[in-house]
């Protein structure tokens, strides 16, 4: 298939010069000359052959090209190798499709000068040969500018396949990025709570003789402390499960409260906060090493001065943690995990920045992190910088403007000349004609609304005798410019299924035009023309312009539904493999939660009891407990699980036996055994079941399997924790991926159909 791409065009561009020169003139029994045909076949033959490099070395191409094409238009009459002119512009769109701007501005110029120069010699009137350079210079311009063109969108494709390529390692990697990010969350969890009743239960105990009120004070600090280590751990748990939390809370206010509750353990702090609004995986990494940051302060420099800093510096964010040396003794060693400072690494680089923590200049120690900014301001300002119009848009809209009147200066026989004046007024209103096409892509509406009205100026232009017969051809050659923003409405306007409208528009105002400028003297072609007619007339003139416009507007839509389909092919890929990787972030947050539970939050729970209970011996005892029991579930976090190949629907009555064996009633009908199903209907047939057994419920529950010639239809009942929230919305989106639907109701069914045929 790739060497008939490659050879196709060459093909076609060898027969078309063949058959107009010398064979239309050998067709006529015209007399030509054997060298000329000679000339003419080697000058094809060199540079068609050279075209078929043009995806591989299009500037080698050019290298054959150009001395082949010079040669052949010097050895063979004037106009006979039209054809074959077009050999430079393919390769030269090639060059700009497939290497860098500076090589095809290079190209591009270097080609400008060749048409100036060969054209020195091929044409001896000036009239005749600006009018040639101009065309060629336009016709290079064009191509250089659709090649960039065409570059963007392969690079457009090349990001979406990197973007793919991203989702599918994240979801692979799902399982291990939630453990790592939850063993933060568990870090900074046993740190800011855990910590601070060992510290202070441990100085309540060391003070004891001296200052016996220390241990009311501990103890009170113990209840209330481990009511929130409570809250804070069941809130933990309810985002594992699904719950999710208001993240658009600024990061200043939070800061603020975090600071305050460590100012309540004597640690005097100083809070600067001025990179708000911030929020998203910025926002939870500065806010997350900020927390991790104090905790160190008042485990290891107690009753220390803090000083916090979050400022926007250099198109990122900077936030910086800075402690004096303590007022009091240290915490005991041990109480953490040892993650603290390796946690807030990988907190800033989990967002593509970087962190440094060691001594402070003046004594103390410093945390200072620089994070980028966040992806929602970044993009807010990137929309207030108006995007110029591209090199295509601006190519197009020179040729639209330039060759109606470059046509003009290339004499004509049966033609009289145009003077400078004329030639100069045809030349503006042909760019105003053309100036709207830059922005054919982001208003092409507006664009086609312009370059018609200006097509009204014609018949005013006719009327008071401004121009030449001659001119006026020129304008109504313009019609280019109409083309071009019929074709930009049908590939880029909104709302799709009205475009078809710009076909008929551009036809009646175009025949409008024609017929009043025909009509200006009150006679049509020779005969007496009444008002009343001018309507019926309007008809039969517009017809010849709806049968010109109906294909361009025809190959606009082609190209938007194809552009479309690419894209929206490229995003449910995208979506499916995110599915993918939220399904396996959810199970990972909900085995890790059923841990927290069993361990952590039971000895957490105790700290409070022993605490309203006044035992403080019993309240060291549990916080080091639950301390110990964090530690050990943090250490699991740690351990990456063997990666096992993808299961498919034939696994499913492995999953249905597993749960039965672990105590649920889940019940399989399937009436036939799974046939041959497309890989991604295959595994994503599994995960929809394994997702809604797996979304929590403890219940009976039936699955029902049924295979159709043309969808699987999948039945599930007794799962109503997997018909709502985020576990539906990942459902739905990896299901919507592979062009199937889900349908839930509130007794907790849901029914999903997925093509059985790729």
């Amino acid at each position: 298939m790739g060497v008939l791409r490659s050879w196709l065009l060459p093909a076609l561009l060898a027969a078309g010069q063949a058959a107009l020169w010398p064979g239309l003139p050998l067709l006529l029994d015209r007399p030509v000359d054997r060298v000329e045909v000679a000339a003419a076949l080697a000058a094809t033959a060199l540079a068609c052959g050279a075209l078929e490099w043009r995806r591989r070395s299009p500037v080698g191409a050019l290298f054959v090209i150009m001395p082949a094409l010079t040669l052949g238009l010097l050895a063979t009459p004037r106009d006979s190798l039209v054809v074959l002119l077009f050999a430079d512009a393919i390769a030269l769109y090639s060059v700009g499709a497939r290497r860098p701007a500076r090589v095809t501005f290079a190209v591009t110029v270097a080609l400008m000068a060749w048409q100036a120069t060969i054209g020195l010699v091929l044409y001896r009137d000036f009239r005749e040969y600006t009018g040639n350079v101009v065309i060629g210079i336009v016709v290079y311009l064009l191509a250089a500018g659709l090649g960039r063109s065409r570059r963007r969108w392969l690079a457009a494709r090349r990001d979406a396949a990197d973007r793919l390529a991203l989702a599918e390692a994240d979801r692979r990697q799902a399982s291990v990025q939630e453990r790592q990010r939850l063993a933060r969350e568990l870090h900074d969890v046993s740190a800011h709570h855990l910590t601070s009743i060992v510290v202070t239960a441990t100085a309540a105990q060391r003070l004891a003789e001296r200052r016996p009120e220390l241990a009311a004070e501990a103890l009170e600090f113990a209840a209330r402390t481990g009511r929130e280590t409570q809250s804070a751990l069941h809130r933990l748990v309810a985002v594992m499960r699904g719950v999710e939390l208001d993240a658009e809370v600024g990061i200043g206010h939070r800061i603020e409260e975090l600071a305050a509750g460590f100012a309540a353990l004597g640690q005097p702090i100083d809070t600067r906060v001025s990179a708000d609004p911030l929020t998203g995986p910025v926002g939870e990494a500065a806010y997350g090493i900020v927390r991790e940051a104090l905790t160190n302060a008042l485990r290891h420099a107690p009753g220390g001065a803090v000083e916090i800093a979050l400022c926007r510096r250099d198109g990122g964010v900077e936030v910086m943690v800075a402690n004096g040396a303590g007022a009091g003794p240290a915490a005991a060693g041990g109480l953490g995990s040892g993650r603290g400072i390796e946690g807030m690494r990988e907190r800033a680089a989990s967002t593509g920045g970087t962190l440094e923590a060691g001594p402070a200049p003046g004594g103390g120690w410093q945390v200072r992190a620089v994070l980028p900014d966040s992806p929602a301001s970044t993009m807010d300002r990137s929309l207030r910088r108006m995007r110029g119009p591209r090199l295509a848009d601006m190519a197009i809209a020179l040729a639209a403007a330039v060759l109606p009147v470059a046509l003009l200066l290339v004499p004509d026989p049966t033609m009289p000349r145009v003077g400078v004046s004329a030639a100069a007024l045809a030349t503006m209103l042909m760019a105003a004609h053309a100036l709207p096409l830059l922005w054919r892509r982001r208003a092409p509406w507006r664009v086609l609304g312009a370059v018609l009205a200006t097509t009204a100026l014609w018949p005013v232009v006719a009327g008071l005798e401004l121009l030449p017969e001659t001119a006026l051809a020129a304008l109504f050659a313009g019609i280019g410019a109409d083309l071009v923003a019929v074709y930009a409405v049908a590939a880029y306007g909104r709302p799709r299924h009205l475009t078809w409208l710009s076909g008929p528009l551009a036809a009646g105002v175009q025949g409008a035009v024609t017929l009043l400028t025909l009509a200006l003297d009150g006679s049509l072609l020779g005969r007496p023309l009444e008002p009343a007619t001018m309507p019926i007339l309007l008809i039969p003139t517009a017809v010849p312009y709806l049968l010109l416009v109906t294909p361009v507007w025809t190959a606009g839509f082609l190209a938007r539904l194809r552009r479309e389909g690419v894209v929206s092919r490229e995003r449910r890929a995208v979506a499916a493999s995110t599915a993918g990787a939220v399904e396996l972030a959810y199970a990972e947050r909900l085995r890790i939660a059923a841990g927290l539970r069993a361990a952590v939050l039971r000895h957490a729970t105790r700290v409070t009891e022993a605490a309203e209970s006044g035992r403080l011996d019993a309240v060291l005892e549990s916080a080091r407990a639950a301390l110990a029991a964090m530690r050990d579930l943090l250490g699991d976090l740690r351990v990456d699980p063997e990666r096992a190949p993808q299961p498919t629907a034939s696994a499913i009555d492995a999953l249905c036996r597993d749960l039965r064996a672990a105590g649920r009633r889940v019940e399989l009908h399937s009436p036939a055994p799974a046939p041959v199903l497309p890989p991604a209907v295959d595994v994503s047939a599994y995960r929809v079941v394994e997702t809604a057994l797996g979304a929590g419920d403890a219940g009976p529950a039936k699955v029902t399997l049924g295979y159709g010639p043309a969808d699987l239809r999948i039945t599930v009942t007794g799962v109503p924790s997997a018909t709502a929230g985020p576990v539906a919305a990942g459902l739905r989106a990896r299901v919507a991926a592979i062009g199937g639907r889900m349908t839930v109701d509130q007794t907790g069914t849901m029914d999903v159909w997925l093509p059985s045929q790729s």
